[in-house]
């Protein structure tokens, strides 16, 4: 039996069935989408006109891009390490994409790299919170270079706190967040943006309010394929999501990324906005925003305590995080094939090891929109020595599997 899962990690039974109504009689209503806008701004401490909803992060990114008055030559500097969505949505805006290599002991931009990178074609730098780790040296980036749009990418975290107590997401000049199958909060597909700048609130608000919403077939779709995520977070049900996921492929209901833009290519209803019972489904979630992220810490906290005193290991755990994924590097000094003799005992065991970042730009065999091989070695070496566990509300490991789990990375590591 598969022990663990890395999607809907929020997500309860309940708030689904009650968006079903909401989908059927009022699928347009805007009191959902004013209502999830002002919980939101409530969170952030922001006003409601600073909060956008649209039908993806990456849709959020790019029209956060397209509004910055850049052009086709102008460049956006993103992390080493990263997602094929994130540098997709630059290559649609008609910019190019530059990688700056990550920091080992953070996970995010090589702060010192980054500075030497800037350049008067510098437009636009995406710093990520990879897994949720915030990135802390962003006030010091906005005051040397004021005339470069900062983004923060916050699409792992929903909930981590800088060393000065400010919520990632609120200290750039804009912030996207993922609320995708695998995301801290979900409405199966979905992103927020947060703008705190107000030259730049005022471009995409004309841009944003022009925009439709995905069909609403699509929007059943997505729905259909999120209830068989939810309904396979079930230790008992967790069997039967191949074959419900084969039925609904069968029947042209099954919803993911199309293969072709992950090659590149611009998919269709892009970008649209949140439709109002997708922000109904993730207004639920913030409702119980503060439990769900504690119960979250203590998984984490629980992973930490269960792999401590074994060499060879890094671990990220601070209790201002939220994790989307708890991030666990093994060391370059261990031969790879030990490695992946981990993850393959891992899931012999029924705990299986997410794959992000599978590779510099993830996932591997996708599009690198840009990428020169060995110019980022750091986050290319990373990407073959990450393990993540899930950090779920959802089928958490029970002591028996962390035992086990904590066996397998003795068995192969040694203890200190």
């Amino acid at each position: 039996m598969i022990k663990t899962a890395f999607t809907c990690n929020a997500l309860r039974a309940k708030h689904f069935f009650r968006v079903l109504p909401v989908w059927m009689f009022s699928p347009r209503s805007a009191r959902h989408t004013q209502r999830c806008t002002q919980a939101l701004s409530k969170y952030f401490g922001i006003e409601p006109e600073h909060v956008f909803l649209f039908g993806s992060a990456r849709m959020g990114l790019y029209s956060l891009l397209v509004s910055g008055e850049a052009e086709g030559k102008d460049e956006v500097i993103v992390a080493g390490y990263t997602c094929v969505v994130v540098t997709n949505a630059i290559k649609y805006a008609g910019l190019q994409a530059v990688y700056i290599d990550v920091e080992e002991e953070s996970l995010n931009i090589d702060q010192e790299l980054l500075r030497k990178a800037i350049t008067a074609r510098t437009k636009a730098i995406v710093i990520t919170h990879n897994f949720g780790i915030t990135c802390e040296y962003i006030e010091e980036i906005k005051r040397e270079y004021p005339d470069v749009m900062i983004i923060e990418d916050a699409a792992h975290t929903f909930g981590s706190l800088s060393k000065d107590g400010r919520l990632a997401g609120t200290i750039g000049d804009a912030a996207f967040f993922s609320l995708e199958f695998s995301k801290p909060l979900t409405t199966g597909m979905g992103g927020i943006v947060l703008v705190n700048d107000e030259n730049l609130l005022k471009r995409l608000s004309v841009f944003y309010h022009e925009l439709p919403y995905y069909p609403r077939f699509t929007g059943f779709r997505i729905l259909a394929s999120l209830k068989i995520h939810l309904f396979s977070s079930s230790r008992n049900s967790a069997f039967l999501k191949k074959w419900l996921a084969g039925a609904l492929y069968v029947l042209g209901l099954l919803y993911k990324s199309p293969p072709g833009e992950l090659q590149g290519e611009r998919p269709q209803h892009y970008p649209v906005k949140l439709a109002p019972y997708f922000a109904f489904l993730l207004h639920q979630q913030l409702k119980e925003i503060q439990i769900i992220n504690k119960k979250k810490a203590a998984l984490c906290q629980t992973y930490l305590q269960s792999l401590d005193g074994i060499p060879g290991i890094h671990q990220y755990y601070k209790d201002t995080y939220n994790f989307v994924r708890y991030p666990i590097l093994i060391d370059r000094s261990i031969p790879s094939d030990k490695v992946r003799a981990i993850k393959s005992e891992m899931k012999k065991a029924g705990i299986v090891s997410g794959d992000w970042f599978n590779d510099v730009v993830h996932p591997a065999g996708s599009l690198r929109y840009c990428y020169i091989d060995g110019s980022c070695p750091t986050g290319e070496s990373v990407s073959e020595r990450m393990i993540n566990l899930p950090v779920s509300i959802h089928r958490q490991l029970k002591t028996r599997d962390l035992e086990k789990l904590r066996s397998i990375f003795i068995k192969h590591l040694g203890t200190t």
